[in-house]
């Protein structure tokens, strides 16, 4: 990387950012905010709707890069080891996970990005209410 000095004011910021990056900041908003040690980049994850049993509606959005306010995620099996983007758990292959879905023949920038299943438990404990 080029010295500081050297470069343009967007690349500075980026540079800062990435250097934040670096430090393992990461918040997601699943219902509340929580920052996440684990995690390499700072991205805001919100559960925005369960679709079906098996999908659901997230809003990604990454400062640095890309934003995504609803897009569909599908359960699936892992077909290799990665990182809960939520939980900073490792994944191994085999475990139920949810994956951002393809539309047509457009991949996801975050396509790799996998969140356990029981990693969203929580949330759907706090979005059931009980009957009056």
């Amino acid at each position: 990387m080029r010295h500081a000095s050297l470069m343009d004011p967007w690349s500075c910021t980026l540079a800062m950012l990435d250097d934040r990056a670096s430090r393992g900041v990461r918040s997601h908003d699943m219902h509340g905010s929580r920052n996440d040690a684990h995690c390499a980049r700072s991205v805001n994850i919100r559960l925005v709707e369960r679709l079906s049993e098996s999908t659901l509606a997230l809003s990604w959005h990454d400062p640095t890069s890309f934003n995504y306010s609803e897009q569909v995620w599908a359960l699936c099996t892992a077909r290799k080891r990665g990182v809960c983007v939520l939980s900073g758990e490792k994944i191994r292959r085999g475990q139920p996970v949810y994956r951002p879905r393809r539309v047509g023949s457009c991949v996801p920038l975050n396509s790799g990005a996998m969140i356990l299943a029981f990693a969203l438990a929580p949330w759907d404990q706090n979005t059931h209410t009980e009957p009056e």
